[in-house]
């Protein structure tokens, strides 16, 4: 996750998320997923332990190199469940980089990767869910709260729902250089405009606009930070002070939140009840905001909210509650592996809600 902005904002300007109809139908209490649908948690924890605890561009040359190993890693991986992982490269140039000759691009300027599946979807396949994680760190941070949870949390997903029939397409995207400015996510939504998957003057593509690329996007979920958890009295902070009977932010880190803003709030209830449904006793806490505030604005859901999708944040809240936020300290041993897991269940059994999954007599 990006690093921390501060800003003050007026009591008034927060509204905690209730009441909002859902995309789908929202599940009962007792729904289950499919039965092909088995998030592992130790296989979580191998995933997450095997990323680089180096791979910042930012940092020096070895944490550059295992950026560009996790890129091939991931995609090794994916290939091996039996993806045909796209590749979407784009290019950024370090900062205070002269600038070169001819052509005018920055010398020190290198090619990056996002990284890309689909699940695609049986009866609305022009229809898209994205679920997006970054896989790049900050310098001397192993970053796995920040963001191998939210990788391997991908892969999982990527494993677990392969073979599910649901009614929309799904799309995975591992997205890099968050932690620089947005830069890889900013830059996929730039090529979503130029197919036609997004509206040119935002929102999702009219039929016009569909004429050579027939996709659009139904929603965005950004997996950021998953991981920290804590049971401690005051172990979690919020942004803003409480506004009471307005919006009352839980004081105990002990849940996941799902942040977006009032615009999107149907999309985001839907998530929610997904959520709850596949993964009993996990704690979500959903909220919905009149304004973009920059706290909440701080991962690759941005480029999409402000591209017209509906689009949120699932996060353990970052700085917020995580001590070991952008440190050396962000290693695997600080992840709560049982409560990481049902979170990445609930996810999963989300991700079926929204997507819709196909009845049996259709299967």
């Amino acid at each position: 996750m990006r690093t921390r902005q501060r800003v003050v904002l007026c009591g008034a300007a927060l509204l905690m998320l209730h009441g909002a109809p859902a995309l789908a139908q929202a599940p009962g209490p007792g729904t289950e997923l499919p039965a092909q649908v088995e998030v592992g948690q130790a296989r979580l924890m191998e995933t997450l332990r095997s990323l680089p605890t180096a791979r910042a561009a930012l940092g020096d040359e070895a944490s550059r190199e295992g950026l560009r190993r996790t890129e091939t890693l991931l995609t090794e991986a994916l290939t091996a469940l039996g993806y045909t992982p796209q590749v979407h490269q784009f290019k950024w140039a370090l900062p205070m980089q002269p600038q070169g000759k001819g052509d005018g691009v920055a010398e020190g300027e290198h090619t990056y990767r996002n990284i890309i599946v689909e699940i695609p979807g049986r009866s609305k396949p022009d229809e898209v869910l994205l679920i997006g994680a970054h896989f790049d760190a900050v310098p001397g941070a192993p970053g796995a709260d920040d963001n191998g949870s939210g990788t391997a949390a991908l892969l999982e997903l990527a494993r677990v729902l392969k073979d599910v029939p649901m009614q929309r397409t799904v799309r995975l995207v591992f997205f890099n250089l968050e932690e620089v400015g947005l830069v890889g996510s900013s830059a996929y939504v730039k090529w979503l405009r130029e197919q036609g998957q997004v509206g040119a003057r935002g929102g999702v593509a009219t039929e016009g606009e569909r004429i050579a690329a027939p996709a659009r996007l139904v929603g965005m979920i950004s997996l950021e930070m998953l991981g920290y958890y804590s049971d401690e009295p005051g172990s979690q902070k919020s942004p803003v002070p409480p506004i009471k009977g307005v919006f009352e932010p839980p004081t105990v880190g002990d849940n996941i939140a799902l942040v977006g803003f009032k615009r999107d709030e149907v999309f985001i209830r839907s998530f929610e009840a997904g959520m709850k449904a596949g993964s009993p006793g996990l704690k979500v806490f959903a909220f919905a905001f009149p304004l973009p505030l920059p706290d909440l604005m701080r991962s690759d859901h941005q480029p999409f909210y402000l591209a017209g999708v509906p689009a949120a944040m699932l996060t353990d809240t970052a700085n917020f509650r995580n001590p070991n936020y952008h440190k050396a300290t962000d290693t695997a041993d600080t992840i709560d592996a049982e409560r990481y897991a049902r979170t990445v269940r609930g996810v999963a059994s989300a991700v079926v809600q929204v997507a819709g999954e196909v009845e049996a007599a259709q299967k």
